[in-house]
């Protein structure tokens, strides 16, 4: 099971991607060369990415939108960690 650096352990509601979102995105879905990013509908981004999974346009958004560092919008870093944990 993977968790995040920062200590978040996923739960049923909220998943590792749901935590990195939450850290990643800013409020204007704008990377970091002004590019917006977010759901345009069919699975599809406003930058043209076409997800075949609902999970892969969350992997795209949270991959686009993660700046360098993955300092999060809280001032910490955030990256995945495998705990070696299986539920």
């Amino acid at each position: 099971m993977s968790a995040c650096s920062c200590g978040f352990t996923p739960t049923v509601d909220e998943t590792l991607a749901d935590h990195l979102g939450e850290m990643f995105i800013p409020d204007d879905d704008t990377d970091e060369v002004g590019q917006r990013h977010a759901e345009a509908g069919g699975r599809t981004c406003l930058c043209g990415h076409k997800a075949t999974s609902a999970t892969g346009l969350d992997t795209h958004l949270v991959a686009a939108l993660t700046p360098p560092g993955r300092v999060g919008r809280d001032g910490r870093p955030h990256a995945p960690v495998d705990t070696g944990y299986y539920i």
